[in-house]
């Protein structure tokens, strides 16, 4: 019995220490990060979602109050537009968002495969307040598949790990691509980047193969300081010795 409590103590100091190095873990899953939100039309995020062009970084609001910026990070000659999801081109996206969301747009870069330089221009988001976890609905321009990568970032925008997923583009609202990760460390930023391939109605990338949009952007709650998870184990460690003296006695 004695061995069984301690081993127990033990496995639990031992898996606390294991979250806390473990690289991020990355997901498709919608439903992942529910507990807060940005909506891009949002009464007072002053987007317009019209397609008009933004200047970078914004700031933002969350549905449950949580504030930050948004922007593009290396963004070339590229611009910064908002819109939401639906059938009317030039002034709504025309994609396979949810009907109805609200869509950051990263802009043109015309014709870089024919240059040879394709601009990388990901759309950046930070926090004031360090979350879990985040993730965004995402689609490429150019109809086809695509990659999708997420970057998370910590406190002094340190690398925490990236996560890449496929997805396709086209027109069929409702199954764009949800990409997010999610890390024990506390994230400050998240970055967003896709790339896309050339199809055979745009086999040079005209419209930009590292073009994109985001939709709305899912983030989960704030996470314990390292202080705080420091002060558990050593707690978890004292119960140990507790238990290992108390049963010290018995045979």
């Amino acid at each position: 019995m004695k061995k069984a409590v301690l081993f127990t103590a033990l496995c639990l100091t031992l898996t606390l220490g294991r979250a806390w190095a473990n690289p991020i873990q990355g997901t498709t899953n919608p439903n992942a990060f529910t507990q807060d939100s940005i909506n891009w039309c949002a009464a007072g995020m002053q987007f317009g979602c019209s397609g008009g062009g933004l200047t970078s970084p914004q700031t933002w609001v969350s549905n449950d109050g949580a504030t930050g910026t948004i922007g593009l990070h290396n963004g070339g000659s590229q611009g910064f537009y908002s819109f939401h999801e639906g059938t009317q081109l030039g002034t709504t996206w025309v994609g396979n968002f949810p009907s109805g969301m609200g869509v950051l747009y990263n802009g043109f870069e015309f014709g870089c495969a024919i240059l040879g330089v394709c601009h990388q221009a990901g759309i950046r988001i930070t926090f004031n307040s360090a979350v879990e976890g985040v993730g965004a609905y995402i689609q490429g321009t150019n109809h086809g598949p695509f990659s999708a990568t997420i970057t998370l970032f910590g406190q002094n925008g340190n690398l925490l790990g990236s996560f890449t997923a496929d997805g396709v583009s086209d027109t069929i609202e409702g199954t764009a691509l949800f990409i997010g990760a999610s890390s024990a460390v506390p994230i400050f930023a998240a970055q967003f980047d896709a790339n896309s391939a050339g199809n055979p109605s745009d086999p040079n990338c005209l419209a930009g193969c590292e073009d994109f949009a985001i939709g709305t952007v899912k983030f989960g709650s704030p996470i314990p300081e390292p202080s705080s998870l420091l002060l558990f184990t050593s707690s978890a460690l004292g119960v140990a010795g507790v238990i290992r003296r108390r049963f010290s006695g018995v045979h």
